[in-house]
């Protein structure tokens, strides 16, 4: 698979969110895209997965341009949006009716991944961030898509599940998918990218970093 991002941008009141992207994106890597706060990153996700529409420029995947929404893909952005009143195999209960895609087996295999329990009765309210975060990557994987997208995927994690949510990112690297990661942690960008590009002001301003 291939994702080809051409002279992307995106402007609102005037100002560039995003300007004059061009990347390309090939099955069996881990792409990291780094930057402070504002710079972009969460736009460029947003663009790529059709959560937001473009202003100019072209996304294709296997060379077909995208419009709409991108399929087969499993995303995290921002924070995790999860039903509040339902326990977190309820959360994917609930998400995976629409793609007809995912069994219970598969659910309950993608919470023991992430280190919870599909027994679990708990409403994700009164969770932690980080059992939210970990929620969010159980659903993001569930029905085992092809491309990942994955935006500060560690953030509140507790530092003994790391490695576990690590060498499941890897292992979508070993079975050729395409994941994205945006993170402000050095470290998770060191072990997990092939190449790395950082942004600035809505800006690829360096890469392979």
């Amino acid at each position: 698979m291939r994702i080809e991002v051409k002279n992307l941008c995106k402007i609102v009141d005037r100002k560039y969110l995003v300007k004059n992207i061009n990347l390309t994106f090939e099955s069996g890597q881990i792409y990291g895209i780094i930057g402070q706060n504002g710079s972009g990153k969460t736009v460029l996700f947003k663009l790529l997965l059709g959560l937001m529409n473009k202003s100019s420029g072209e996304i294709l995947v296997d060379g077909k341009k995208q419009n709409g929404f991108m399929r087969d893909v499993g995303f995290i952005i921002e924070r995790p949006n999860l039903i509040p009143y339902y326990s977190a195999y309820d959360n994917l209960k609930f998400i995976s009716s629409y793609s007809g895609k995912v069994d219970k087996q598969k659910i309950i295999q993608s919470l023991e991944m992430v280190g919870l329990s599909s027994k679990e009765k708990k409403k994700v309210k009164n969770y932690s961030l980080g059992m939210k975060q970990k929620v969010a990557i159980a659903m993001a994987i569930m029905d085992d898509p092809k491309i990942l997208i994955l935006d500060e995927p560690l953030n509140a994690i507790d530092d003994s599940s790391v490695k576990k949510i690590r060498e499941i990112i890897l292992e979508y690297k070993k079975n050729d998918r395409i994941v994205l990661i945006a993170s402000h942690y050095k470290d998770d960008i060191d072990y997990l990218c092939d190449e790395v590009y950082e942004m600035k002001n809505g800006e690829i301003i360096d890469n392979n970093l």
